[in-house]
C-alpha cells in the first residue's frame, strides 16, 4: 500500500494550540501549493511542488515568529516511515513534526518532557509549597492550553504564565486581566482535573467543569 495521506502537527503561533493538519497527495491536483490553517484561522504553512517530485514546506515558527523553508522529496514526505522534523533555524528547537499520525503523535509526546523533570533538573523544588501538587497543577494547565481551552474572554489565546510557591499567575497580555490558579492542597488539584475549560475574565477565572460538557447540549 502506498501512503497518499500525511499529518503535519504544528504550534500555532497566533494560539500557541498544537494543530495537527492532514494533507492528501490529491489536495495538489490542479495546484501547485494548498495553505495550512490552524482551526483559530490562522496560516501556519504554505506547501508547494514542482511536478509533484519536490515538495516545500513555508512555515511561521512558534518560536522566532520568522518564516521557515524545508524542502522534502515525494518520497521521504508521503512514506509514513520517519517522521520529518520541522526546525527553528534560530534556536534548533523542533516546533512541528510530518508523518504518520501514529508517528506524529509520539514525537510529540515524546517532546513534552515533563515539568517534574525539568524542575528537579533546574533545582525548582524546594521553591513550592507542595512540589508534586504544583507539578501536576502545571501539566494539567497545560492540557488544556494544548486543546485550546486556555484563554481570554477578550479573545486572546496569548496568555502569560507567572509561577509562584502556591499558585499559577495568568494574565491577559492583551487585556491584562487576570487569575490565579491555586497549587497548593490536594484540592486545589482535584478542582482542576474535573476542569475541562479555562476562561480568564476581568474578575478571575471561570472553571468550566467537565461534567458541564458533558451534559450539554451541542
Amino acid at each position: 500500500m502506498i501512503p497518499t495521506t500525511t499529518v503535519v502537527a504544528i504550534r500555532c503561533p497566533e494560539c500557541g494550540k498544537m494543530e495537527y493538519i492532514s494533507v492528501s497527495l490529491f489536495s495538489f491536483s490542479g495546484s501547485n501549493g494548498v495553505a495550512l490553517k490552524c482551526s483559530c484561522g490562522y496560516e501556519i504553512i504554505k506547501l508547494t511542488t514542482k511536478k509533484r517530485q519536490d515538495f516545500w514546506f513555508q512555515y511561521i515558527c512558534a518560536m522566532c515568529e520568522g518564516r521557515h523553508l524545508l524542502k522534502v522529496t515525494r518520497g521521504k514526505l508521503w512514506s509514513g516511515e520517519t517522521p520529518l522534523d520541522l526546525v527553528c533555524e534560530e534556536t534548533g528547537i523542533e516546533v512541528g513534526y510530518v508523518g504518520s499520525r501514529e508517528k506524529v503523535r509520539e514525537k510529540v509526546k515524546k517532546q513534552d518532557q515533563s515539568l517534574a523533570e525539568m524542575a528537579d533538573k533546574l533545582g525548582f523544588t524546594e521553591f513550592f509549597n507542595n512540589s508534586s501538587v504544583m507539578y501536576e497543577v502545571l501539566e494539567h494547565v497545560y492540557d488544556i492550553a494544548e486543546r485550546g481551552k486556555l484563554y481570554c474572554t477578550c479573545g486572546n489565546y496569548e496568555i502569560e504564565v507567572e509561577i509562584y510557591p502556591e499558585y499559577i499567575q495568568l494574565t491577559c497580555e492583551k487585556c491584562k486581566a487576570s487569575g490565579k490558579v491555586m497549587a497548593d492542597k490536594e484540592e486545589d488539584l482535584h478542582l482542576l482535573k474535573k476542569t475541562w475549560e479555562l476562561k480568564l475574565t476581568r474578575n478571575g477565572f471561570l472553571f468550566n467543569k467537565t461534567e458541564d460538557y458533558n451534559n450539554h447540549n451541542f
